[in-house]
């Protein structure tokens, strides 16, 4: 069996607005625990979202435990043999592949010394670890991660704004490894409902157990992202909430060769931000166009054989944001995905796995967050618990 580059792990880049790591000496340690094996590893990195170039010092790769301390060697990495490079503004780089031996199951992690120039671009994903340190420890074996007063900023405002943010990933794109045993990946392409981990590390869980090996999620979804529009310029945050879900297709799924599924759980936003300070009510969707555009994307995702499972729209009818309008138009998108389901690999219907049967266009509350939106643990554990795993046998 001919080996192959499967991603191990993976984010979709948009802007960190207020979240951004200032300019520092400071080393980067991201740790992943793999679903897949592999016995060569290489990354990338990118500055897409970025003002600044960024100057990178060293580059390291090692086994490690689920708190980033080595097993065995740390070997360097380069990008195109070199062990420094400057990171132009919009540039995305691929590093030369390191030999590490890395089983399902095994922690390992990538380390990025970074010398100077502001990291603006990422993801605030809650699927790996992220330890920040000040000064080139890129080869220390074990390290203590630095709180920064940002961090305190991020836990305002998920009081705040009433809906969880993790510490943000900068940098990192993805991490791939040389796999002999036909591994792929399958893609959570969708918005801080997914983004927040809730109901994603559970299904990845799910999945490790289910299909061990065989393998691994991926999740690239964006906070307050779209399916039909990318970010409005004029809202505050401007890029955080990133491309529309058909702008970035090719960037984060059709560039990677492993992907085999992609979950899309989009449409909350589309429905639910026009007419707020995050997007103008000229930016309001059709039922119709949004299903169109639901189906020319399965269409597109067919030509390169990988198969489509779409999450119907959660009910927000208790969201301060809400209005009768837009649950109308909830409910009418829930049933013309259902009837166009032959589109599609499968429609998992979430909405009404959640639904309070007193308020048909609500969730029921005690799976919802405070803004009564976004799932709490308890909603995320009942939508990952009843996906149908036999969609990716």
């Amino acid at each position: 069996m001919k080996n192959k580059w499967v991603q191990a792990w993976g984010q979709a880049h948009s802007a960190f607005s207020f979240f951004y790591y200032p300019s520092c000496e400071k080393t980067y340690r991201l740790i992943i625990k793999s679903a897949i094996s592999g016995e060569r590893v290489r990354f990338e990195l990118s500055n897409e979202c970025a003002k600044n170039d960024v100057y990178i010092g060293a580059l390291s790769v090692a086994k490690c435990d689920k708190d980033g301390n080595f097993i065995g060697e740390c070997k360097t990495a380069t990008i195109n043999s070199q062990k420094s490079l400057c990171l132009k503004i919009g540039q995305v780089v691929l590093s030369d592949e390191v030999e590490l031996s890395v089983e399902a199951g095994d922690y390992f992690c990538v380390n990025a010394y970074v010398e100077r120039g502001a990291l603006r671009s990422g993801n605030l994903i809650d699927d790996a670890t992220v330890l920040t340190v000040k000064g080139d420890v890129s080869y220390t074996p074990a390290i203590e991660n630095q709180r920064r007063i940002r961090d305190k900023v991020r836990e305002i405002a998920s009081t705040v704004l009433r809906m969880y943010f993790h510490k943000p990933i900068p940098l990192f794109q993805s991490v791939q490894l040389l796999n002999a045993t036909n591994a792929k990946s399958i893609v959570v392409y969708g918005d801080s409902i997914s983004q927040q981990g809730y109901w994603t590390n559970m299904f990845s869980d799910r999945i490790r157990e289910t299909y061990f090996g065989r393998y691994s999620v991926i999740n690239k979804s964006i906070m307050g992202t779209r399916l039909l529009y990318d970010f409005n310029k004029r809202f505050f945050c401007k890029g955080l909430f990133g491309k529309s879900g058909l702008n970035r297709l090719e960037r984060d799924i059709l560039d990677y060769p492993d992907v085999e599924y992609v979950i899309i759980a989009l449409g909350t936003n589309d429905f639910l931000q026009y007419g707020t300070v995050a997007a103008p009510k000229s930016e309001k969707p059709t039922p119709e166009e949004f299903i169109k555009a639901m189906v020319d994307v399965a269409d597109r995702l067919k030509t390169q054989g990988i198969k489509l499972v779409v999450f119907n729209i959660l009910n927000f009818g208790e969201s301060i944001d809400s209005r009768p309008e837009k649950e109308a138009m909830v409910t009418e998108v829930n049933k013309l995905l259902w009837e166009n389901r032959a589109h599609f690999h499968a429609v998992y219907d979430q909405a009404a796995l959640c639904v309070n049967p007193e308020k048909p266009t609500c969730t029921k509350k005690e799976y919802l967050g405070k803004d009564y939106v976004h799932p709490n643990k308890l909603g995320g554990k009942i939508v990952a618990d009843n996906i149908d795993l036999s969609w990716f046998e």
